[in-house]
């Protein structure tokens, strides 16, 4: 989601909660608002993040993903190197499940860094994440994505009524 963002710092977590009421009364939507700070708020403190965790999901996939390429490898090898043996070629089991165990853990985690890259929103190149360097001082940064600037305008007054110390718009990203 890009486009224009309504920042305010807070100074407390009650601060910034009723800045959030505020935002919901304009009315804008819940996957609309976001805070940023330097400590774990606990969700719903301030606003709640709607969207999935897909975490879990990518992680098996990967894994299914890698046990497959692992045990195609193995049978590769059986196929391009026979290991004959009594006339007949053979296909020995315990090497291959290690064989298929090992990849399927590559794939894992080659599939866990992917997901963490586009949870964390580090997989993102083109538009410009919000920050402010006064959240690592303790306050609390509350974001809300508007659409019009009729939005731009209400979040704006709503955010330094609920005692927003520096609300401002820009462009940028959730």
């Amino acid at each position: 989601m890009s486009g224009r963002v309504v920042i305010g710092l807070f100074d407390s977590v009650a601060a910034a909660a009723k800045g959030a009421g505020s935002l919901r009364a304009i009315p804008l939507p819940e996957e609309n608002l976001t805070t940023i700070s330097s400590v774990s708020l606990p969700d719903g403190a301030v606003c709640r993040d709607p969207r999935p965790i897909r975490f879990p999901r990518v992680s098996i996939a990967g894994w299914f993903v890698g046990a497959v390429a692992g045990l195609a490898l193995a049978l590769a090898t059986y196929l391009l190197y026979p290991l004959i043996t009594g006339g007949k070629a053979i296909i020995s089991v315990p090497p291959t499940l290690i064989v298929t165990y090992e990849v399927a853990m590559l794939g894992a985690l080659l599939g866990t860094l992917v997901a963490s890259a586009r949870e964390m929103g580090l997989a993102r190149f083109r538009t410009r994440k919000i920050h402010d360097p006064r959240i690592h001082e303790g306050k609390i940064a509350l974001c809300a994505l508007v659409g019009t600037e009729e939005e731009e305008r209400s979040a704006i007054r709503a955010m330094q009524e609920a005692g927003g110390i520096d609300v401002r718009a820009e462009e940028g990203e959730l």
